[in-house]
């Protein structure tokens, strides 16, 4: 929405009715969680019991802190934003030391956890964590006697030797129930057994690697099923992604001899846990991938991943049933997804269907396909998707009716909200996509990030485009681009809310600078028009 909506809704918005509250000053809303504060009184909001509060600064964080002691708060979410200066530790142990406090996110700067004082019987029930030392995770469980659910997002690092033994003395903690760990980090079969040995009750476990693993126990269905038996009786759910460098492996695993160790009446019958292992091919770096189904990802590149794969098996007897894939973001080649052949023939059948991707990435090389659509539609949930990124690496278009596709596409994909368009330097494909699709944009969409070389051009889109509430420029010439723009609006007499951001980034591959100009648009009244020039910004980087 835009900024004088906000103002509209503080008139006929009653704070005492309000019991949950999301703010954000990422880029797409910055400047957001103040202008809230402008125009609300934090303390009517008498009723409160869930706040989100996303890059929030310590100036805006403090005010909050003030009012969530008083108030009835039972969730707690905390994103801190990049330059956030000063130690927010005291603010934070202070919030989870509330009462009434069930469920707390946090993420920021990790070191911050290590020093938090956990509240002598703390009753937080749900914690979820960005960043984390595998070493403090166990004496984090057992401050918190009442902790049910545990995420977090990063394992950045662990000992290189851990075992039981280190945990010796710990107490068996009987109240966590669904644990999952996502780990940029090599680990060993014996990191996990130190930990999960004190957690006798978990039903729910999700293990998640971004870093090659080295223990070949990790791969050893036997290990996890002695394992499990012994130590996690209550196990009923048991997701993991596990990736294994074939160059790197003396003991010559193979994708049979992997998924044989998983073929025992304990995965099939008793658990009826389907998990499947390929063998993916790399010129540099040739790997294993053991993963349960569905597949659990953030991210997933199709079909770059599929592509190669040379051969692929799973513990069941039905090896080309199709793949669910728990994925928010997906990138799509074009050139790929339409005609590229698998080399693996038992592979050509297996469709991987994406429910819940919100982010898409489609990747054109030289054609757009007249059958994209169609194709997306049998893999992709369209009305779930939020986000949409078209990236040109070509120089022209063939005769496809770009426009035509673009308007099928929105068509289906109606709860769209933000497109970004990036043309790989190509003078021809900016211009191409701009009279095709800038210029074309249904009313749905608010956000725009696009490729923009004329200062002329970009004032047609917002004279044409009123629907959008921000748009971002990458340009050659940033200040030269932000002056006119500037000048334009205050000759046109429209009274608007915005923000420029001009960035100078240099990308490391090519040393080229990168200028990136942000506009928040919102149609104001006279009053509200002082507010533009205090949120006008100009960054240097």
């Amino acid at each position: 929405m835009s900024r004088s909506d906000l103002c509209s809704m503080a008139h006929i918005i009653d704070p005492k009715n309000i019991i949950s509250v999301t703010l954000s000053d990422e880029i797409q809303t910055p400047g957001q969680i103040r202008l809230f504060l402008i125009h609300f009184q934090i303390d009517q909001f008498i009723r409160l019991r869930s706040l989100n509060l996303v890059k929030v600064n310590f100036k805006d964080f403090n005010q909050f802190q003030k009012h969530i002691i008083k108030c009835q708060l039972t969730t707690l979410s905390i994103t801190l934003c990049d330059y956030y200066q000063k130690d927010p530790t005291a603010l934070i142990s202070s919030l989870i030391s509330h009462n009434n406090l069930r469920k707390f996110e946090y993420i920021g700067n990790y070191n911050i956890l290590h020093k938090i004082r956990w509240p002598t019987q703390c009753r937080l029930i749900h914690v979820i964590i960005g960043h984390y030392n595998f070493n403090v995770l166990c004496s984090t469980i057992v401050h918190l006697p009442y902790l049910q659910t545990l995420v977090v997002k990063d394992i950045f690092s662990v000992t290189p030797v851990v075992t039981v033994d280190r945990y010796d003395g710990f107490p068996q903690l009987s109240h966590l129930t669904s644990l999952s760990l996502n780990m940029s980090c090599n680990i060993l079969m014996a990191d996990i057994e130190s930990v999960l040995s004190f957690l006798p009750t978990l039903t729910h476990l999700q293990l998640m690697s971004e870093d090659r693993l080295l223990d070949t126990r990790l791969f050893n269905g036997s290990c996890w099923e002695n394992f499990i038996q012994a130590k996690l009786p209550l196990l009923s759910k048991f997701e993991f992604c596990f990736i294994r460098i074939t160059i790197t492996d003396p003991d010559c695993i193979t994708v049979e001899s992997v998924i044989a160790s998983f073929r025992t009446p304990f995965w099939l019958e008793i658990k009826r846990w389907i998990l499947k292992c390929h063998y993916e091919y790399d010129k540099y770096y040739p790997k294993y991938h053991l993963y349960s189904i569905p597949i659990i990802r953030d991210n997933f590149d199709y079909p770059g991943q599929r592509s190669m794969i040379r051969h692929s098996a799973s513990n069941t007897t039905d090896n080309d049933a199709a793949l669910i894939v728990n994925a928010h973001r997906l990138t799509v080649d074009l050139s790929q997804i339409m005609g590229q052949a698998i080399p693996d023939k038992a592979n050509a059948t297996m469709p991987y269907l994406f429910p819940n991707v919100t982010e898409l990435k489609i990747v054109i090389n030289e054609t757009w396909s007249a059958s994209l659509v169609k194709h997306l539609y049998k893999i992709i949930t369209l009305w779930n998707l939020e986000t949409l990124w078209l990236d040109f690496q070509c120089e022209r278009m063939s005769t496809v009716n770009l426009s035509i596709e673009m308007n099928t596409l929105l068509k289906l994909a109606s709860n769209i909200r933000s497109i970004k368009i990036s043309c790989n330097k190509s003078e021809r494909m900016k211009m191409v996509t701009f009279n095709a699709i800038c210029l074309k944009l249904p009313h749905h969409i608010k956000r725009l990030d696009t490729d923009i070389i004329h200062v002329a051009d970009a004032k047609t889109l917002l004279k044409h485009a009123q629907h959008l509430k921000s748009v971002t420029f990458r340009t050659i010439d940033p200040w030269h681009f932000v002056h006119e723009i500037d000048l334009w609006l205050w000759q046109m007499k429209i009274n608007t809310v915005y923000q420029v951001d001009a960035i100078r980034l240099r990308h490391y591959d090519d040393f080229e600078p990168n200028n990136v100009i942000h506009l928040w648009l919102g149609k104001t009244d006279n009053q509200q028009s002082n507010i533009s020039q205090s949120h006008k910004r100009i960054k240097r980087y």
